[in-house]
């Protein structure tokens, strides 16, 4: 089994439960915890002022936790993913197709899975690469996987960034799980044992890959897999965790 190591130096969550809002940041140094009492308005203030009125709930959010991972003079690789995308423009969009309206030319531009991350590597001058990625239930795991590789690859700093938010009515009886909006994201960098860093930086994890059978057996929502992942990281256990989608399966551990 091959062991891939990585250096988690810090994380960000963000979620919205009936209106109630709250982000919980963790770096090497501290964790935090902040409440936004008006979700929308106060987020995605460090995005300039003519992008930042082009995103709303679901690209603010994704903001939110994407800036926490930058440095000063940064240049990560970004792994963006989603299950259902930017789902409210998408369903704005098709009920004017539908009742004959003009098309709206932002809602158009920014409906596109990749604008939110587009906008983000203008705004933070980002010229290294960025993937957009959907892979429905198995969003998360995707994401997780192509950031890996993505790390190991190129031996620098990767970005995962999680956005969805709840369904649009319409879709109400679509999905039995709850809908909770949630927007995560987290910066691994390869290991100190090959690119040294000051001691102490992040938390050292393994990633090793598991066969399909457990990845069934352990697949569960992105939303579940986010929470499952974030209690791990601030969990004084070393016992590791399986996260699993319909074909690809990682446990994590530490192994500091």
């Amino acid at each position: 089994m091959t062991l891939l190591c990585a250096r988690l130096s810090r994380w960000a969550l963000w979620e919205d439960t009936n209106g109630q809002a709250s982000l919980t940041l963790h770096t090497s140094e501290n964790t935090s915890a902040v409440s936004h009492p008006s979700v929308q308005n106060d987020l995605a203030r460090s995005i300039k002022p003519g992008w930042r009125r082009r995103l709303d709930l679901f690209g603010r959010a994704a903001a939110e936790t994407l800036t926490q991972m930058l440095t000063l003079a940064d240049n990560p690789h970004i792994v963006f993913c989603s299950r259902h995308g930017n789902i409210n423009r998408t369903v704005k969009l098709l009920h004017q197709v539908v009742t004959n309206e003009a098309l709206s030319p932002a809602d158009f531009s920014m409906s596109v899975h990749n604008a939110f991350v587009g906008i983000a590597s203008i705004n933070w001058s980002i010229t290294q690469s960025h993937t957009a990625i959907a892979a429905g239930n198995d969003s998360l795991i995707a994401g997780l996987t192509e950031t890996i590789c993505q790390m190991m690859a190129t031996q620098s700093p990767v970005i995962l960034c999680y956005v969805d938010l709840p369904l649009p009515d319409v879709y109400a009886n679509t999905f039995a799980e709850p809908q909770t909006g949630v927007a995560f994201a987290m910066r691994v960098e390869p290991d100190k044992a090959i690119t040294p860093e000051p001691p102490g930086i992040g938390k050292a994890l393994t990633f090793s890959s598991c066969g399909a059978d457990q990845a069934q057996a352990a697949a569960t929502s992105p939303y579940d897999q986010i929470k499952n992942l974030t209690a791990f990281f601030v969990s004084p256990s070393a016992r590791p965790l399986t996260l699993g989608s319909s074909t690809t399966a990682w446990t994590v551990s530490r192994h500091d």
